[in-house]
């Protein structure tokens, strides 16, 4: 597990607009990338200090600068410094438990919302969680994230390869295409948990354990975890169509209700299968009642068996002189022939009535 910096508790009594980092230190250093181009150009570079930004703020394309990692408190606070960021934004970068949600502010928009990624080892996975946070400025577009991933990869190869939209449209289709991709790795997640239900369900009907009930348990964990990060996206998504800001261009705004399609599907997935996993708990506790009852039922049988022959042997153990044929010379054959008579008939009739 990574080393937590710093957490809410140390930022009692302090001010609002304090930058403290609130999280887990998923970076040791931060990296600083920066894409400049247009449908002619393209420029990319990492940069070390925050005045080497200033020049993209002069230039007529779009610029997309690139943070991961959010240890170094003072390089978000400079940046806030250079490009007139609310405090209060800045804190909430530098707060990894912030819900998904959609702020608008004079000259910028201000969007948080988390990367989710499967982690696998073996048979066990974990789900993890990573906030980034998106500025949005008619010129620029940051993107705060707290480690280094091929998340982007996809994008900036699509940038690279100068075909489609997005090299001949503005900053507002940029954060378009940045939101769809952070979007769209929910789909990727969720197709891997599809095929553990489906492992799950395979094991279920043929020989499920108690591992398959912790399994099962731990899947509805997290799609609960999952959920809680994704249902926001809805309202936040729903914002930014409401909103009337002028950073975002009415032929962008299709593409962001394209998101909003895409945040409704995960929503509806992740609920189905919430639906099908009470469905295999249900099944699992069928299955081990019915293990039970057929435990019960063999455990049944041959107490039925045993119950009359413990009777007759009963019987004929008490200490009585004058009992029936008790020195008769065949008593002791005749017995013997009713102990295997008896449980003879009585697995016959439980045959007939299909007991066994």
């Amino acid at each position: 597990m990574p080393d937590s910096l710093s957490n809410a508790s140390e930022k009692l009594g302090m001010p609002p607009g304090s930058l403290i980092h609130v999280g887990d230190v998923l970076e040791a250093e931060s990296r600083i990338s920066v894409i400049d181009y247009d449908h002619e150009h393209l420029e990319e570079s990492s940069i070390q200090s925050v005045d080497e930004l200033l020049q993209f703020r002069k230039k007529e394309t779009v610029t997309w600068v690139n943070i991961e990692g959010l240890k170094n408190v003072e390089l978000t606070e400079l940046i806030g410094q250079h490009f007139h960021i609310h405090p209060l934004v800045l804190e909430d970068i530098l707060n990894t438990h912030q819900r998904p949600k959609f702020e608008e502010y004079d000259n910028y928009l201000y969007i948080v919302l988390k990367g989710l990624s499967l982690e696998t080892d073996n048979d066990s996975f974990s789900v993890n969680h990573e906030q980034i946070s998106i500025l949005l400025f008619d010129e620029i577009v940051f993107t705060f994230k707290e480690k280094k991933d091929d998340m982007f990869l996809p994008l900036i190869q699509r940038i690279r390869s100068s075909t489609g939209r997005v090299r001949s449209l503005g900053t507002d289709y940029l954060t378009y295409t940045i939101l769809d991709t952070i979007v769209d790795q929910n789909f990727v997640l969720l197709d891997s948990l599809d095929v553990k239900i489906d492992s799950v369900e395979d094991e279920l009907l043929s020989e499920p354990t108690t591992e398959t009930l912790v399994m099962i348990q731990r899947i509805k964990r997290e799609l609960i975890d999952i959920r809680r990060s994704i249902s926001p996206l809805r309202e936040l998504l729903s914002s930014i169509l409401r909103s009337d800001t002028k950073l975002i261009h009415e032929k962008t705004r299709i593409y962001f209700r394209d998101v909003f399609d895409h945040a409704l599907r995960i929503t509806e997935t992740i609920d189905s299968y919430r639906d099908m996993l009470s469905g295999l708990l249900d099944i699992y506790i069928s299955s081990v009642s019915n293990k039970m009852n057929e435990v019960m039922k063999v455990l049944t049988l041959f107490a039925s068996i045993f119950i009359p022959l413990s009777f007759i042997a009963g019987i004929y153990g008490m200490n009585f002189e004058n009992m029936p044929v008790l020195k008769w010379r065949w008593g002791y054959p005749a017995i013997w022939g009713v102990f295997i008579t008896v449980p003879i008939c009585l697995i016959l009739f439980f045959k007939k009535k299909k007991w066994l």
